[in-house]
């Protein structure tokens, strides 16, 4: 399979990366918008193409789309380059590292899914979700389309997540609760009630001792 990856930056390198082990996927080049094309029009050593000039470029009778590998303006970039991309005639990707274990549930198409995750069964990922590495879908949960979980994320079992959902990492949402569609969730925040549309919910800060880490010191080998 030929794929085009939309993206240049980080997070498209790292999706390269862990495309490139798999035997039958090539990454032929790179698609982003024309303001963002890099010098040369070269990125990892492959073409990139502008994404108003795609089809030209890279063919849709030829070529799959995975991506865009962003959350940008809370995954709205990711749903509207998909709507786009399925008007021009694409099909889209989806990609699931071996270490993760899916069995039993439901994965919508132009989903990235890092080692070592587990969705567990009867549960259901919409379309152009991203799972970072080590995240944690319990069994019966239902994931809207265009979320994005950080590493270490962990939904229990019959939650519900709307669209357009960002959970940072260390996050979580305890079992048949729900977030609604646009919602921030900040890193390392738990989320034991439901949140509505819209929402952002972010843990209290840490207290942070300026030079105390000297002092407690002291008193640990005292």
């Amino acid at each position: 399979m030929d794929i085009v990856v939309f993206g240049t930056g980080q997070l498209a390198e790292v999706m390269t990366f862990y495309l490139s082990q798999e035997p039958d996927i090539t990454v032929a080049g790179y698609t982003v918008d024309a303001a963002y094309m890099p010098p040369g029009r070269r990125f990892l050593g492959r073409p990139v193409a502008p994404w108003e000039e795609i089809a030209a470029h890279f063919p849709p009778e030829d070529y799959h789309l995975i991506g865009p590998v962003s959350y940008r303006d809370n995954n709205r970039l990711r749903r509207d380059r998909y709507l786009q991309g399925k008007a021009m005639g694409y099909r889209f990707a989806s990609y699931i590292h071996p270490s993760s274990h899916v069995a039993g549930s439901e994965i919508g198409e132009n989903s990235i899914i890092l080692e070592d995750c587990t969705v567990q069964p009867f549960a259901r990922i919409g379309t152009g979700c991203i799972l970072w590495s080590k995240v944690h879908i319990g069994h019966h949960a239902q994931v809207g389309d265009f979320c994005f979980f950080a590493s270490f994320c962990g939904i229990a079992g019959n939650a519900r997540i709307g669209n357009r959902v960002f959970f940072g990492g260390q996050t979580g949402l305890v079992d048949n609760k729900s977030v609604g569609s646009d919602c921030i969730v900040g890193a390392g925040t738990i989320l034991t009630d439901n949140l509505p549309d819209g929402a952002l919910a972010v843990a209290r800060g840490v207290r942070i001792v300026p030079r105390g880490a000297r002092r407690f010191g002291k008193r640990l080998l005292g």
